[in-house]
């Protein structure tokens, strides 16, 4: 059975931070590191504060380090969501993106402007594809781990075209109820 769907993606502004804040956070997991960081930092604290009474400066040094094991992750989770509003100011959202044809074969993607072009842009086979993402909002196509198309149209019939197509693994359905 040989089935094409397409889609073409008009990326607004909610849409943009919704996918950068889930590109980091789920499916990079850039939260992690900063969340370990605080971790470790408060629990220096901790134990600082244990040796009030006994230890000079005790109090000062837990003072610091709880500071530091919370502010470098606020700085760092502030720097991240300005970054991202800096990014949708330049791009001038809402706009057209892409459009990505779906097939038995593979992904094509004509970028806009080049979708009037009879080869795509650019082509991914089922076989090289790393995973896709079913959210409330839209359905992310991961072609590589660094990667991905964000598709907010027609989202029930790709999500059952890639159910058929793709092994349940490579499948997250991340929608809320």
């Amino acid at each position: 059975m040989s089935q094409t769907i397409s889609v073409s993606t008009t990326m607004g502004e909610q849409g943009f931070r919704d996918f950068a804040v889930f590109d980091a956070f789920h499916h990079r997991k850039a939260w992690l590191r900063p969340a370990v960081f605080a971790a470790i930092m408060l629990a220096f604290a901790a134990v600082c504060l244990s040796q009030l009474g006994k230890r000079p400066g005790a109090g000062l040094l837990a003072a610091v380090l709880a500071i530091v094991g919370i502010g470098l992750p606020v700085s760092y989770f502030y720097s991240f969501f300005r970054s991202v509003s800096r990014q949708i100011k330049q791009m001038h959202l809402p706009r057209a993106f892409y459009r990505v044809e779906l097939a038995d074969t593979g992904i094509a993607v004509w970028m806009y402007g080049q979708q009037d072009k009879p080869e795509p842009t650019s082509r991914h086979t089922w076989d090289s594809f790393y995973c896709a993402y079913r959210t409330d909002n839209a359905v992310y196509l991961y072609v590589e781990k660094e990667k991905a198309y964000l598709l907010n149209d027609r989202m029930e019939v790709v999500w059952k075209f890639l159910a058929g197509i793709l092994p349940k693994e490579k499948l997250h359905d991340c929608r809320k109820g």
